[in-house]
């Protein structure tokens, strides 16, 4: 059934986006000065999980250089590269081709990047909230011609930490906001992908509408239910989806999608995952002092709270509920009588 798996995949970009012309006009035009040899604009994409600021931002990108050929650009995931080196050495590496060693140092890395780029170029900082070194966005403003476009859930994640320094240089960049899919959205990049990437016949409208329906507007999450129920009836030995799998098929999707998501988590967010896991749910501060049991490097009460519990909110990995004047903090998703991930 399955054609072409290959668009089901995090990293596919379709042509045309579905339902974000207003999001890419917007970034288009943040990056329209280097088609005349100019710095671009700094541009910040907010907005909930699975609703294509990265596939807007990379797609905006390649417009770019559809008009201007081999404009320098680069693509950091900043939740697995968070250091200031780590995301000068992606930097280096993807956008002037300068391969250095780890160990180089942060003024030795922004030196080669200066010299070797040749050029207006761009950098696309995805998770860019996840930064533990936000100085680094400093050090790129600092190089001539280099303009980024940062994505985040939040901007009040972004900036909670930033100094003045920082904060004055980002404060005039561009910010585009997004707001979930419709349902009708949704089912049409599902169909998209559909034509794409399985058989003739092998879902019909009805079956994607019930797939968008149940995603709530998560994107991510409705193009993995569409591949695993595509899964699933292949072991039935079907040429389509039936409407019968649709259920089953969004539930393994979550679960996809929710260990994906921890599988990613930093040291700091893995340690409080863990503990939820542990306890079944906690206020606040019970769950800071047992973090810091866990963690051999914890950070202050404010950072955590400011930071890495809004990120495991935004992801669907932890429920929030108000308990008088403080917050309980539990797992989505988890039978914490045996530990284990239960039904979404």
């Amino acid at each position: 059934m399955v054609r072409n798996g290959s668009v089901f995949e995090d990293d596919h970009l379709p042509d045309p986006i579905v339902d974000r012309n207003r999001h890419m006009n917007e970034v288009t035009d943040a990056l329209a000065p280097i088609q005349d040899g100019f710095r671009a604009e700094n541009c910040f994409l907010f907005g909930p999980s699975g609703v294509g600021k990265t596939t807007v931002a990379r797609a905006a990108v390649r417009e770019l250089r559809r008009e201007v050929l081999d404009v320098p650009y680069a693509y950091v995931n900043c939740w697995k590269h968070y250091t200031r080196n780590a995301v000068l050495e992606r930097i280096s590496h993807d956008l002037v081709g300068a391969a250095m060693p780890r160990s180089a140092p942060t003024s030795r890395l922004i030196d080669r990047i200066m010299a070797d780029l040749n050029g207006p170029g761009v950098v696309i900082l995805d998770e860019v909230d996840q930064l533990r070194e936000t100085n680094v966005l400093y050090d790129l403003h600092e190089i001539r011609g280099l303009s980024w476009i940062g994505i985040a859930n939040r901007e009040v994640d972004l900036l909670a930490d930033l100094d003045d320094r920082i904060t004055s240089r980002i404060s005039v960049a561009y910010r585009v906001r997004f707001d979930s899919y419709g349902e009708d959205a949704i089912t049409e990049i599902l169909s998209r992908r559909a034509r794409e990437g399985l058989g003739p016949g092998a879902v019909d409208e009805d079956v994607l509408a019930r797939i968008a329906r149940l995603s709530e507007g998560d994107a991510r999450q409705a193009i993995a239910a569409l591949r695993v129920g595509a899964r699933m009836a292949t072991r039935e030995g079907l040429s389509a989806i039936p409407a019968r799998l649709v259920e089953d098929a969004v539930a393994d999707a979550e679960r996809e999608v929710r260990q994906k998501t921890i599988s990613k988590l930093n040291t700091h967010q893995r340690a409080l995952y863990e503990v939820l896991a542990e306890e079944g749910g906690l206020i606040q501060k019970e769950l800071y002092a047992r973090y810091q049991e866990a963690h051999d490097d914890p950070v202050t009460l404010r950072y955590l709270r400011e930071n890495h519990l809004p990120k495991l909110e935004h992801y669907n990995l932890v429920d929030v509920e108000r308990h008088g004047g403080s917050k309980r903090y539990s797992l989505v998703g988890v039978d914490h009588q045996n530990g284990t991930l239960g039904e979404p």
